[in-house]
């Protein structure tokens, strides 16, 4: 894999970061603030206002499909369709890359599958539209820097104005994911603060309770 490639990789890796994937996990005493390394790699979490039974469906949702890395990431057939719905454009660029740059193309994809499976997670309308758009600039992005060390002084500036622009676009959009993740933060603390609040009202009964489990003196189903 040559130098190039490799660079175009971790640019496409940032796309698949945290800016999406944040997430709220109930644990042992209480509900926590949980990471995806929370529930392992690749293993979609409860997030805010998921049940267990839409988070089992999310689960199932995001199966490994062949050649696109195991659990965790979207069927390689789910995610053309979703980027074929959401850009149609893109994705024919994406599927042209398919006999022309075919390690091009498993990377793309590898990303665009995880990205598109945390975004549909989300359960946000416009998310997932979102995440389309913002794979299709980080690759034009990509390539435009590409065509920028390669190209002539008089076709320089016609470059960086159009990698100014996408630039731009891909800023709003990283800014209104961050924006939404910030919400849900904002509405699991308030949840969290809620619980607490509870606990601390009901502490008598809540140990009473505890005491009965391990002394075997409570009631059993």
């Amino acid at each position: 894999m040559n130098k190039k490639i490799m660079m175009w990789v971790a640019v496409m890796a940032l796309v698949s970061g945290p800016a999406l994937s944040s997430r709220a996990q109930e644990g042992p005493g209480g509900d926590e603030e949980a990471g995806m390394s929370q529930d392992g790699p690749g293993r979609p979490e409860m997030g805010p206002g998921m049940d267990r039974e839409q988070m089992m469906k999310s689960r199932k949702m995001m199966r490994g499909g062949p050649g696109m890395g195991g659990p965790g990431f979207m069927s390689e057939e789910d995610t053309i369709a979703i980027i074929k719905k959401n850009d149609p454009d893109f994705a024919k660029r994406v599927e042209d890359l398919r006999g022309t740059a075919p390690a091009k193309y498993k990377m793309l994809l590898q990303m665009s599958g995880k990205l598109l499976g945390m975004a549909r997670m989300q359960q946000e309308e416009g998310v997932e539209k979102d995440a389309v758009r913002m794979i299709s600039l980080e690759f034009d992005t990509r390539e435009l820097s590409l065509r920028y060390d390669k190209a002539s002084d008089a076709d320089k500036k016609a470059i960086k104005d159009a990698l100014r622009g996408k630039l731009g676009e891909l800023f709003d959009l990283k800014n209104r994911a961050q924006e939404l993740r910030v919400k849900h933060m904002e509405k699991e603390m308030a949840r969290l603060r809620k619980n607490l609040d509870n606990r601390k009202l009901n502490k008598d009964k809540i140990v009473q309770q505890r005491l009965d489990q391990m002394t075997g003196e409570g009631y059993g189903w």
